[in-house]
């Protein structure tokens, strides 16, 4: 997988009708020099990853809005969605019974806030990268990406000083 092939997927009801809605997070998005493509409507983001997006590594976000167990087993069941993020701003409960859709989801991808859950993004892409790293050429240009979006998060917390670390250790070992 190369960098190219990653695309963020954001459904929500108020993305272009209201305007600044979600503008801070999306900059924040715009940053990863990842796109992003924009859908309103769940038929239409479904037909587009089905169709057009097939070749691409999709990190798919939704807000409340859309959180229908049904449609959400259809976006966990393409083999290209990645990753799956309920941006949970009202904090409510989610039960999930579809173990694909558990998966790729997980209790870390159900967020209530826009800086939590930039960074458990960062913390997937990391996971990709460093993956990635082990199998492919591109090992050093894939762990530096890794670190400049760790370095994109404001507040590092232990944890993330300690992956940085890592990282950074990483690229010194490669020729």
């Amino acid at each position: 997988m190369s960098l190219l092939s990653l695309v963020f997927i954001w459904l929500d009801k108020c993305i272009g009708n209201l305007p600044g809605e979600n503008e801070k997070l999306k900059e924040k998005f715009r940053k990863l020099l990842l796109p992003i493509r924009q859908f309103d409507k769940p038929s239409s983001c479904l037909d587009s990853i089905e169709l057009s997006l097939k070749n691409k590594c999709i990190f798919f976000i939704t807000s409340n809005s859309f959180v229908d167990e049904e449609f959400l087993k259809k976006i966990a069941s393409l083999s290209n969605v990645y990753r799956i993020y309920i941006y949970n701003q009202e904090g409510n409960d989610y039960q999930f019974t579809d173990t694909n859709l558990i998966k790729k989801i997980g209790l870390e991808r159900i967020i209530q806030f826009d800086e939590q859950l930039y960074k458990q993004i960062i913390l997937d892409l990391i996971k990709i990268y460093s993956k990635e790293s082990n199998q492919s050429r591109q090992a050093k240009e894939l762990l530096k990406s890794a670190v400049k979006l760790l370095n994109t998060i404001d507040d590092k917390d232990e944890d993330l000083q300690d992956i940085e670390k890592y990282l950074i250790s990483r690229i010194h070992n490669l020729k």
